[in-house]
């Protein structure tokens, strides 16, 4: 049987440079796709026009627009406001022709974590994407004080049961928290929307510092990710697969190198056909 084809993507917010240099060093990487944030629409003064032609133009898809944050769980006066904020990056995303936009579990440490409360969010929020033609991709986050593994994010998805809403599985937030091994066997393929990945290096900080400072490309650091990918090519899974390092010092390099060294790690970790023991 023929393996599902990954689709390579890369995140813009690990280059340096305008847009359409990060769009260029993208393309010419490798990658087919890349992770938008809504600033990059609006960087060029001409706005979002500019940003979507530099994209057409090099050939390269969106996988997701990012992202709408800290909506399920919000105190009950700050929802018609964050619910607001959500429809005008959902209204985004069809605008740019966006199929899928990301959702971050919310990581205000007021925010409710009645499940109840958390699946009527999530359903709105599905609700809205439905109607668009849209779909959310939730993402549980290592220090968001109720959603912060994928177990507990899917459990809601599944509450939910909407074909609009699915899992963004950032393996950086399981294995900075310390999980050997995501049994992705246990992921309906229906609900995995979209995969992204990164290293960790060995340091002794919390999971936010060194999610936002010090990411490394895939096979840099210390994370399980040869299991992963070995369990990730098993699984029928047909999507992207999104290279997503926030590092200060990738900025400060050239973009088409730090694209070219993105392409090649990633390839060097998904198109190794070697085995893993199931043994974490």
């Amino acid at each position: 049987m023929t393996a599902p084809r990954l689709r390579f993507a890369f995140t813009t917010a690990t280059l340096g440079g305008d847009f359409a240099t990060r769009v260029a060093a993208i393309r010419g990487a490798g990658f087919e796709a890349t992770e938008v944030w809504a600033r990059d629409l609006f960087e060029h003064l001409e706005g979002p026009e500019v940003a979507l032609r530099s994209l057409t133009d090099a050939g390269l898809a969106i996988s997701a627009l990012q992202a709408i944050r800290n909506v399920e769980g919000c105190a009950p006066q700050q929802r018609p406001r964050k619910l607001a904020l959500a429809r005008q990056m959902l209204d985004l995303a069809v605008i740019a022709d966006c199929p899928l936009v990301t959702l971050a579990a919310n990581v205000d440490p007021a925010a409710s974590g009645d499940s109840a409360r958390l699946v009527d969010d999530l359903g709105v929020l599905a609700d809205e994407a439905r109607q668009r033609g849209l779909r959310i991709a939730y993402e549980p986050i290592a220090w968001a004080p109720h959603v912060n593994h994928w177990r507990k994010a899917l459990q809601l998805i599944e509450a939910v049961d909407s074909p609009a809403l699915g899992l963004q599985l950032d393996v950086f937030h399981a294995f900075v928290l310390g999980e050997a091994r995501i049994d992705v066997a246990s992921i309906p393929v229906e609900r995995l929307f979209l995969v992204e990945v990164s290293d960790l290096a060995p340091l002794r900080l919390p999971p936010l510092e060194i999610s936002r400072h010090y990411r490394l490309f895939p096979g840099e650091g210390t994370a399980p990710l040869a299991a992963f990918a070995n369990d990730l090519r098993r699984s029928r899974y047909a999507g992207d697969v999104v290279v997503e390092v926030f590092n200060p010092a990738m900025k400060a390099l050239p973009p088409a190198e730090v694209a070219d060294r993105g392409h090649a790690r990633l390839a060097q970790l998904l198109c190794n056909d070697t085995e893993v023991s199931d043994d974490p």
